[in-house]
């Protein structure tokens, strides 16, 4: 009956783990899902100001228009940003808001690289914007994120490999090279997302505990019969310890005094063979 009752206990504990770490991942993804909204926002304004900063005119003979870039970056940026936001804004936590996010988050590092003429050193922002998505702890938005980078990689390098590249004859497989040292830091990105979720499982199943000793007299008094155990396997660890250090102690100690005792010894036979010494000489 009571092993009964215990599987029973473990069965609720094990439902109850579950509860809690469900409702923790909703909360991860709802707040990163707002995270996601102020910065897309901010990457929107700063894609119009790098435009307006890089070619804010584009000139025909003598007649002066707004270039081409900064309607890029105020129309298609917003149209870019506009739908992740709405979607976090008003589906936060559904994963269909996290893979749209993903895909609005590349697709920006594609028009900021586009904006700034295929420079290498905004491509890192393809490498930081991983590392945010990372922040959901799901794998599946990382892959998302990945073929939309490897598609845009591909797509322009073949038919626009100025506006990602910065050059006009790009490698053919460049767009390789830039993908694989994509998936290498989706390789780290997803140990550490694995190493999170087993911590969060970790917390789920404590907390479930405690919860079910809180509630259960029985459990309590074997959840504090346990503490006891382990306090006094510790006490007695730490006096074990300490007697065995003590033991040491004394061995260390008598061996220096020893030690000192053959030295000593020494000292005073080497004085009498040297006057011993000295006579057969002088003999």
């Amino acid at each position: 009956m009571d092993s009964l009752i215990e599987s029973e206990q473990r069965a609720a504990t094990k439902v109850r783990a579950r509860e809690i770490f469900q409702g923790t991942e909703k909360q991860l993804y709802r707040h990163t899902d707002r995270m996601f909204a102020a910065l897309m926002a901010a990457q929107w304004i700063a894609g119009v100001i790098a435009a307006v900063c890089i070619s804010p005119r584009a000139w025909v003979g003598q007649e002066s228009s707004i270039h081409i870039h900064v309607w890029a970056a105020l129309l298609l940026g917003g149209v870019i940003s506009g739908l992740p936001i709405v979607l976090a804004l008003t589906y936060s936590g559904k994963a269909l808001t996290r893979h749209v996010i993903a895909v609005g988050q590349m697709l920006t590092s594609a028009l900021l690289i586009h904006l700034t003429g295929g420079r290498i050193e905004t491509h890192f922002h393809v490498f930081g914007s991983l590392a945010f998505l990372a922040f959901y702890r799901d794998w599946r938005v990382l892959l998302t994120a990945t073929i939309v980078v490897a598609a845009d990689h591909l797509a322009r390098g073949m038919f626009w490999p100025q506006s990602i590249f910065g050059v006009l004859t790009p490698s053919s497989w460049r767009w390789v090279e830039h993908a694989a040292w994509v998936l290498f830091e989706d390789v780290f990105l997803y140990l550490s997302i694995r190493q999170n979720l087993a911590e969060m499982h970790s917390g789920a199943e404590r907390q479930a505990e405690l919860e079910a000793v809180k509630d259960d007299p029985k459990a309590r008094k074997q959840a504090i019969f346990k503490r006891n155990q382990a306090a006094s396997a510790l006490n007695f660890y730490r006096r074990e310890r300490s007697r065995l250090q003590r033991g040491v102690n004394r061995a260390d100690h008598a061996e220096q005094h020893r030690g000192r005792r053959h030295r000593d010894k020494v000292h005073r036979i080497k004085p009498h063979r040297h006057r011993a010494h000295h006579k057969q000489i002088g003999r």
